[in-house]
């Protein structure tokens, strides 16, 4: 069973505290305005021994047939720059918990999102916190060039400037 959102975040928090390391992912997504839930608690690391020793003298298991961290129940993995489109450029801290910046975030889940149809949840993220937050085309000025134009086809999708819609496999294959 997954725990509670304040649960989730209570045990992102104690992880953050403990390795100095910003949450990515899910969690971030929900800092940032998602109404997403999340299984596990994903973080950006740029030394995983280190991070994983930080891990170790909080307490926290170590379950190495699955190559993950136990936090009361909750798996946390490490996340490098590949993940992400690059080294996170901004942290901040949103209800006590060390996060990715939006625009990094934004980065990240359009990076692997639209690398591979098996993570469109990533997009979903991206189109919950345009629509959230709200985003309008002029953030994609804060991503990297490649990124600018799919996230305003995005924007354009979700407030509704375009009358057609463009198919979701359409959609990545442009950007593969």
């Amino acid at each position: 069973m997954v725990p509670g959102f304040e649960q989730m975040l209570d045990r992102a928090r104690k992880v953050t505290d403990a390795t100095g390391c910003p949450v990515v992912g899910g969690i971030a997504a929900i800092l940032h305005g998602t109404g997403r839930t999340t299984r596990d608690i994903d973080i950006y690391s740029s030394d995983f021994k280190a991070t994983h020793e930080a891990m170790l003298a909080a307490g926290f298991k170590w379950n190495a047939k699955r190559r993950e961290h136990i936090v009361d129940d909750v798996p946390v993995h490490f996340v490098a720059d590949d993940s992400l489109g690059g080294p996170p450029k901004k942290v901040s801290t949103i209800k006590g918990i060390k996060v990715i910046s939006l625009a990094d975030l934004i980065r990240g889940k359009l990076t692997v999102g639209l690398e591979a149809i098996h993570r469109a949840k990533d997009i979903g993220d991206v189109v919950e916190l345009i629509q959230n937050v709200p985003l309008k085309k002029d953030f994609a000025a804060k991503l990297p060039k490649h990124l600018r134009q799919p996230f305003k086809e995005l924007v354009d999708q979700v407030h509704g400037k375009r009358h057609t819609y463009l198919p979701a496999a359409k959609f990545w294959k442009k950007y593969a």
